[in-house]
């Protein structure tokens, strides 16, 4: 079993209610951290999960229907957070990073993705398929802001199908080892977004990526459901609170694996 290095970063964040994340939680604003994990894997070298934002959101965001998306999420990007910036602080160029694996393709999470000319994208199927032909008001309403996807992506990504795979992990069901070498297992978490992916990566502290699937701490920890207006946003209620349930029964079965929901400030602050 192959080890891979783990680092965890934020490339901007969002303003959201507390109390639509946790259902009866006090009606303050949290900020939403758009959390990526920057990975090293001896032999494929280095490996991005999501990018967050980039400033791009502001210029993608300025005409209808797309300034609705701005009007409803309050973002906040500068340039020294985006993802390749702070990378290249640590001596890693853009053209340096191999892979990025994408949960979702909302914005927060696709942000970068042209930042990352040599990069293969590794993503769900069916993630895909369900927004690539969307424009206008129909991309709107999945979160999905069309211009911030390379123009060559197709030519460069792999799509991940889990309906036929066999192999399969005790309370998260079934996966994919990406390398081969249990490195990184995708697995799918619908619900918050059609055909949505998180990662099971052997870092020297096992860590379990759910992207969107959990959007705080108590939400898998402790069953609480975010409130029920975020269902307007969501593809799935139903695929939503069984994602929520494994990641929950995977919790109480492996307490020592760390959890990163996306967006948990609390989560993001523990592990950086």
């Amino acid at each position: 079993m192959t080890t891979v290095k783990f680092n965890l970063a934020s490339a901007g964040y969002c303003e959201a209610n507390q109390s639509h994340a946790l259902k009866k939680e006090s009606s303050q604003t949290i900020k939403f951290y758009a959390t990526y994990a920057h990975l090293e894997h001896p032999t494929h070298g280095h490996i991005l999960f999501d990018t967050g934002y980039t400033k791009r959101f502001y210029e993608h965001t300025r005409k209808l229907p797309f300034k609705i998306y701005a009007k409803i999420t309050k973002v906040y990007i500068n340039e020294k957070e985006e993802a390749k910036n702070a990378l290249k602080k640590k001596g890693i160029v853009p053209k340096d990073i191999k892979y990025v694996i994408i949960s979702h393709f909302h914005a927060d999470h696709i942000g970068g993705l042209r930042d990352f000319p040599n990069a293969k994208f590794i993503c769900s199927k069916i993630a895909y398929d369900d927004v690539k032909h969307r424009k206008g008001f129909w991309a709107l309403k999945r979160g999905f802001i069309p211009d911030l996807m390379p123009d060559d992506f197709e030519s460069r990504a792999t799509f991940l199908s889990f309906g036929s795979i066999h192999q399969k992990l005790e309370n998260l069901g079934p996966f994919v080892d990406l390398f081969g070498d249990k490195s990184i297992l995708i697995i799918q978490f619908d619900g918050h977004a059609k055909g949505q992916i998180g990662a099971l990566v052997n870092a020297p502290n096992k860590t379990l990526l759910v992207s969107d699937a959990a959007w705080h701490k108590k939400n898998y920890i402790n069953l609480h459901l975010p409130s029920p207006v975020v269902r307007l946003f969501f593809d799935s209620w139903g695929d939503y609170k069984n994602s929520l349930y494994k990641i929950h029964k995977y919790h109480k079965a492996n307490p020592k694996t760390i959890i990163i929901p996306c967006h948990c400030e609390q989560t993001y602050r523990e592990n950086t």
